[in-house]
């Protein structure tokens, strides 16, 4: 899970609530929460922040590599 904390759509509440599901549930994941806003990882737009979108693909292709050998 990656999150940017600025986002609107996804507050402290709902991250709160989705990560102790998760806990709860049993969950093997991830879990990254970053100082950006909505769509960080969007390659357009003022809210675009390379840096993050690397960190926040290199976490997925992480879990890709290990989930689907």
């Amino acid at each position: 899970m990656v999150f940017g904390r600025q986002d609107p759509h996804v507050p402290l509440e709902g991250r709160q609530l989705i990560h102790g599901r998760l806990e709860a549930a049993g969950v093997n994941y991830e879990w990254h929460e970053v100082n950006a806003a909505h769509a960080f990882m969007r390659d357009e737009g003022p809210r675009y922040d390379p840096e993050l979108a690397r960190f926040g693909y290199d976490s997925a292709l992480r879990l890709f590599r290990r989930a689907l050998r």
